[in-house]
């Protein structure tokens, strides 16, 4: 039976988590990370987790963009002949961490980096055989959780986040999505009820425009990352069949995650979406808004 892809610590409830697996009594990290100290941990602690196996993570479950990659490009801002960094599948993003450019390299030489997480996840597979690793939310949803504050005070009551500053509607700061929250925050509740209705008040036009996209003929479509998008943008990610089309989305000025809110015709509704800032997406940008197009706001 397959190992489970877990969480290991040398502490239960703070300092740097690592994924890996228990071999028997043995932790094995796919990072090769190794201390006989490491233990299983929770999915919802206060730990910090490891750069290096939260991009192995992101290698193991996410789908690879479909058509195929390159096997090697170049970082943002090299030239093709410059030092060549492995893709992490599905993203614009380096084994080692670099934003990648769209463009192959010709380059001869890898990063050492790269070429370390790949050793590492070799050794991973050899040692543990084949890992149940869990199923990757291609389009994960955010409007739905209730976050916990900074610090981790009160765990009993959630928090609505605003996209645009990260912190809770009502002010708060935050710090991690706070699933096992009983009681949502009554001050988040009236500014999200209001969010909610204008969402409802713009589904009417966006359906409309998703509708006629089929009728644009002046449309640039190419390969970006997450953090290329436009209000008005449609796009494709891998691992999902339907086309997003952007009502807002907010670039991420720390973190990691472009936050849209996209009309998804599939399920009919306008919804809040994260994405890795370095997703590799098919996006498709119109030119200009044709006759008879809803504008967005």
């Amino acid at each position: 039976m397959p190992l489970p892809l877990i969480r290991l610590s040398v502490s239960p409830t703070n300092g740097t988590a690592h994924h890996g697996v228990m071999l028997g009594t043995e932790p094995l990290t796919v990072c090769a990370t190794h201390s006989t100290d490491f233990a299983p941990i929770g999915g919802n602690t206060a730990h910090s987790v490891c750069q290096s196996c939260t991009r192995a993570f992101l290698i193991l479950t996410t789908p690879p963009h479909p058509g195929g990659e390159p096997d090697l490009r170049p970082a943002v801002g090299t030239g093709k002949g410059a030092t060549a960094h492995r893709p992490v599948p599905g993203h614009l993003m380096g084994y080692c961490g670099k934003s990648l450019d769209p463009r192959p390299t010709s380059a001869r030489r890898t990063c050492a980096n790269c070429t370390a997480l790949v050793a590492a996840l070799d050794r991973f597979h050899r040692l543990a055989g084949e890992v149940r690793v869990p199923i990757a939310e291609v389009c994960p949803r955010e409007e739905d959780v209730l976050w916990a504050p900074a610090g981790r005070g009160n765990l009993v009551t959630g928090h609505r986040r605003d996209a645009a500053t990260g912190i809770a509607l009502c002010g708060t700061l935050l710090s991690a999505p706070n699933p096992d929250a009983t009681v949502e925050c009554a001050p988040c509740r009236r500014p999200w009820k209001t969010e909610r209705d204008r969402r409802a008040k713009e589904l009417t036009r966006m359906r409309a425009r998703a509708h006629s996209w089929h009728q644009r003929r002046e449309l640039t479509i190419f390969q970006g990352r997450a953090a290329d998008l436009n209000s008005g943008d449609a796009y494709t990610v891998s691992g999902c069949m339907d086309r997003h089309h952007v009502l807002t989305v907010t670039h991420p000025a720390r973190g990691r995650r472009a936050t849209t809110l996209a009309y998804v015709p599939a399920d009919d509704e306008i919804v809040e979406l994260g994405l890795h800032h370095n997703r590799l997406l098919a996006i498709e940008r119109p030119h200009v808004l044709e006759a008879g197009m809803p504008a967005l706001p």
